[in-house]
């Protein structure tokens, strides 16, 4: 009877208590859905908008792809919606759902409040086995414990916490920025509805280039610049920052793949700043096609693109110079080529050249003076077919170089000539040297002879060999040595009386003063050379006596020490072959022997050149009262007549003279000449044959194959030393006799001398 009372009570608790219970936990669950799906939406289209900002500033990305940001954005704000937004709010919960929802949160109440939720709505036939007092039982205890539940634990804020503060940053960052920078904003959103804005820059970078002229050719469009240049010309880039002036800028250059070269890949290049904002960088020797464009700071285009092509300029093929020395060098015309002139100053050289290709104008240009000579085209005949060249004239002055500058018919100059020399050859003044007297001072007797020889040379010729005789400041005498005859080199020998050049009775002191000049034949000024001068000491016959005497006890006291070196070392020489073959000293034995040798043969020619010296001087001064002494002279003029080399003592001449006096052609000369010819020709043996063959056979012994052709070739030194030996032990003895004869001499012309003087005094007294 009391089930029907109980039920209301039950249904009554469930919806005054359980129900709203759930449905306010239904309202918050709700809300939260709505607050997840905004976050949601509105976090990931504006992660997506900062992103496409980020890739679109920094690579200026193509309208395709912005178009393609732009929907993605909008797709990504419509998703996001549906699923965290219309999705959530659309889903169906009941009261069992709920409660469900509740017990996994507070599992403390062991499934009851699903239980009493499904009890309170059975009701008839489902009741049956049930019992009602119970299940009003469970209903109330349910109601009691969920009354004091914590529903605030049902959720977790901090999820959607980190999600709404993400989508608050997010939004709060795009629109700060947009504020901030609102031209960048707008420009940003125009760019991704497809129109090309560009974004507001602080770094503004202007490519400023060469103007167009010889150098190159430019067509300035929008955005783009087209230059043309001759292949290995240098390109000057410089760029210009305004605003803010970054640090480095880059030139971004990209071959140009139409002319087909592969082998060059992109790069940048850093270009080297330069006062007033500017920045600098040199493309150098240019070869084949490229593009680029600046970059730098924000900037990462710069105003333009830059486009280079090059083409091959025209090149000199062939040069030649025609060099025409001046008239009086007497000098046939020269062709040089290749390029390099080198010709005497004041020749006229005639240039031309031809081209590899057609060209507008040729000009040759002086690079040291800065003259330039324009040349003229004319038409060449060969047996194959006409040419055309460029030609031009002018006068060599100086040493300089030159290049040819050619402009081609389509406005291009060849940007790197060649360069090539001009060397301008000096006339120089003539040279020459004394060969006779071959002394500073020269002693001579009044009836004595003077010979003068001399030699010269030039480089294009003498003029003139003036010889000029002093006496005491007067001129009294000049003569021409050379002649008519132009000639480049020039041996000549004069003769005169020393008694014609005194012009007087000679006195104490008297000498002659020789000055010989060279001249050549240039013009308009011709080079003129002054000799140093030489002296002609006039002396009496003692003091000339006393002069030879001097010398000849030189030539003894020389003589001797060569003899007695030689002696010593023959001595060496047999004591080495003497000894065993292949001792351990002999290298050094042979080297201390080769020297000796060497002081030997420069003794001997010391002594040739003396005796030489010592006949000129007894010749010129008449000494020899023979008559046959006049011949001797003749001999000699007529050899000098035809002499060429520069020889002040001819060898050949004494040579010629010992074999006339043994073939009897040439008479006798016993007082002084034949006495000092056979010195002479005894010291020319030694010098000229002996002393060489001796030092040549040294040396081959050094080098021998083995001991016995080293024990041969020695015994043949052994032999040339003997010789040797002999000869300056002849002539020793030819000099002692020499001196001892001299001596005589000087006694009995002292006693002479005095006995003129006791004549005199004797003389003097009778008169008183």
């Amino acid at each position: 009877m009391t089930r029907p009372e109980t039920a209301p009570r039950d249904a009554d608790l469930v919806a005054a208590t359980l129900r709203p219970l759930l449905a306010e936990q239904l309202r918050r669950l709700r809300r939260r859905y709505v607050g997840h799906g905004l976050a949601a939406a509105v976090a990931a289209p504006c992660a997506a908008v900062l992103l496409f900002f980020a890739l679109d500033h920094s690579l200026r990305l193509p309208a395709p792809i912005r178009l393609f940001h732009a929907a993605v954005v909008v797709l990504l704000a419509a998703a996001a919606a549906w699923r965290f937004l219309r999705y959530p709010l659309q889903r169906r919960f009941s009261d069992v759902d709920l409660a469900g929802w509740v017990e996994r949160t507070f599992p403390d109440l062991h499934q009851r409040l699903v239980s009493a939720l499904q009890l309170h709505a059975l009701a008839g036939p489902d009741l049956r086995n049930q019992s009602r007092a119970m299940i009003d039982q469970l209903v109330q205890e349910t109601a009691t414990a969920a009354r004091a539940l914590p529903f605030d634990r049902l959720f977790d804020d901090r999820r959607l916490h980190r999600l709404g503060g993400a989508a608050a940053g997010l939004a709060l960052l795009l629109a700060g920025g947009a504020a901030l920078a609102p031209a960048t904003a707008f420009a940003f959103l125009l760019r991704h509805l497809g129109i090309d804005a560009d974004y507001p820059r602080k770094t503004h970078l202007t490519i400023e280039l060469p103007p167009a002229g010889p150098e190159l050719q430019r067509q300035d469009g929008p955005g783009v610049v087209e230059l043309l240049l001759p292949a290995g010309a240098d390109l000057h880039v410089s760029v210009l920052a305004a605003g803010v002036v970054p640090k480095d800028v880059y030139l971004d250059v990209t071959p140009d793949r139409e002319d087909g070269d592969e082998s060059q890949a992109a790069r940048s290049i850093l270009m080297a700043p330069r006062p007033g904002d500017r920045f600098r960088h040199v493309f150098r020797r240019i070869a084949g096609a490229f593009r680029f464009h600046a970059r730098g700071g924000d900037d990462e285009r710069g105003d333009r693109l830059v486009v280079v092509r090059t083409l091959h300029p025209p090149q000199v093929a062939t040069l030649q110079a025609t060099v025409q020395a001046p008239a009086y060098t007497g000098a046939a015309a020269v062709v040089q080529t290749g390029g390099a002139i080198e010709a005497l100053v004041g020749s006229d050289v005639a240039l031309s050249l031809t081209t590899t290709a057609p060209v507008r104008q040729a000009t040759m240009v002086f690079l040291e003076s800065g003259r330039r000579l324009e040349l003229q085209p004319s038409t060449l005949h060969d047996d194959s077919a006409a040419a055309l060249a460029y030609q031009g004239r002018f006068v060599l002055e100086t040493s300089d170089r030159y290049q040819i500058e050619l402009l081609a018919d389509n406005g291009l100059r060849n940007p790197n000539p060649g360069t090539y020399p001009i060397a301008a050859l000096q006339d120089y003044a003539p040279v020459g040297r004394w060969l006779l007297p071959d002394d500073e001072a020269l002693l001579l007797l009044p009836q004595a002879l003077l010979c003068v020889r001399v030699e010269a040379r030039d480089d294009f010729g003498l003029a003139a060999i003036d010889l000029a005789v002093e006496r005491g400041g007067d001129r009294v005498r000049d003569d021409a040595l050379l002649g008519d005859a132009a000639a480049l080199t020039a041996v000549r020998t004069g003769f005169y009386e020393v008694r014609e050049l005194l012009g007087g009775p000679t006195a104490a002191g008297d000498g002659l003063l020789l000055q010989l000049a060279l001249r050549d034949g240039r013009q308009p000024e011709p080079n003129r050379t002054e000799l140093p001068r030489r002296t002609v000491q006039v002396v009496d016959e003692p003091q000339l006596s006393a002069a030879i005497g001097r010398a000849f006890r030189v030539l003894r006291e020389d003589a001797a020490q060569a003899l007695d070196v030689q002696r010593d070392r023959r001595l060496r020489l047999q004591d080495l072959l003497a000894r065993e073959a292949g001792a351990s000293d002999a290298p050094q034995v042979l080297t201390a022997i080769e020297i000796g040798q060497s002081r030997v043969a420069a003794a001997c020619g010391r002594l040739h050149t003396g005796l030489m010296r010592a006949f000129d001087l007894h010749l010129w001064n008449r000494l020899e009262p023979s008559p046959h002494a006049a011949a001797v002279v003749d001999l000699y003029r007529q050899r000098s007549q035809t002499l060429q080399e520069p020889l002040g003592l001819d060898p050949a001449f004494y040579r010629d003279l010992l074999q006339r006096r043994r073939a009897g052609s040439l008479g006798a000369m016993e007082t002084t000449l034949d006495p000092i010819l056979a010195m002479v020709g005894i010291a020319d043996g030694l010098a000229g044959t002996a002393a060489p063959e001796l030092q040549r056979l040294l040396t081959e012994a050094q080098v021998a194959r083995n001991a016995a052709d080293q024990g041969r070739i020695l015994a043949q030194a052994a032999a040339v030393q003997q010789r040797l030996e002999n000869g300056l032990q002849q002539l020793v003895l030819q000099l002692e006799e020499w001196n001892d004869y001299q001596d005589l001499v000087q006694e009995t012309r002292a006693l002479r001398d005095r006995q003129r003087d006791v004549q005199g005094r004797t003389e003097e007294a009778r008169s008183k």
